[in-house]
């Protein structure tokens, strides 16, 4: 999945590429600080997830969104402006539109709603899986799980195989997903 996001403030710009970044069913984030710069970059690359700003040095969000669906009917667009409450949603941008997030409030909900669209793959584990995910996530490793847990070591090992191969992660990028989405867990909280 391609990202696409659009802002005119850079230090915005790049805290938002950053949280974007973070998401790893988003393969590509491209950054653009004017309609302009957003243009070419559709123009040579299909975008699957824009977040755009309303108000832009060259113009209003609107325009860009509507070419955005004109290439890809499929887009998903969050709004993210300092005047989210003035935005009106065109009709034509109803199927597109996912959300219309304050500046004020921008993290939280930001990744609320890319969690909506994108449905993480740690996700979907099983309710075991998912306990599993969380404890290696602190940092604990198969012998103290299987402890705490009061299973068999062995056990472990297979659920640990079963939620890299979920992830198609290695087992060392399985520890640094899970203990990524523990962090993110936490801010959330």
């Amino acid at each position: 999945m391609n990202c696409l996001v659009l802002e005119d403030q850079q230090i915005f710009l790049d805290l938002l590429g950053s949280m974007v970044e973070s998401f790893n069913e988003i393969s590509d984030v491209f950054k653009a600080e004017s309609i302009e710069a957003a243009s070419n970059i559709s123009h040579h690359h299909k975008i699957d997830l824009a977040i755009l700003d309303v108000y832009l040095p060259d113009g209003h969000c609107n325009d860009f969104a509507n070419h955005l669906t004109f290439q890809n009917p499929n887009i998903k667009i969050i709004i993210l402006s300092g005047a989210a409450q003035e935005f009106v949603c065109p009709k034509n941008l109803e199927q597109s539109i996912y959300g219309i997030i304050d500046k004020t409030d921008a993290f939280d909900t930001l990744r609320h709603c890319i969690n909506v669209i994108v449905k993480p793959a740690h996700h979907e584990l099983t309710q075991r899986q998912q306990t599993i995910f969380g404890l290696i996530g602190e940092g604990k490793t198969t012998k103290e799980i299987a402890m705490e847990l009061e299973i068999a070591h062995s056990t472990i090992e297979t659920h640990r195989k079963a939620i890299a191969q979920r992830l198609n992660v290695s087992g060392a990028e399985l520890i640094r997903r899970a203990t990524l989405a523990r962090t993110i867990q936490k801010i959330n909280q």
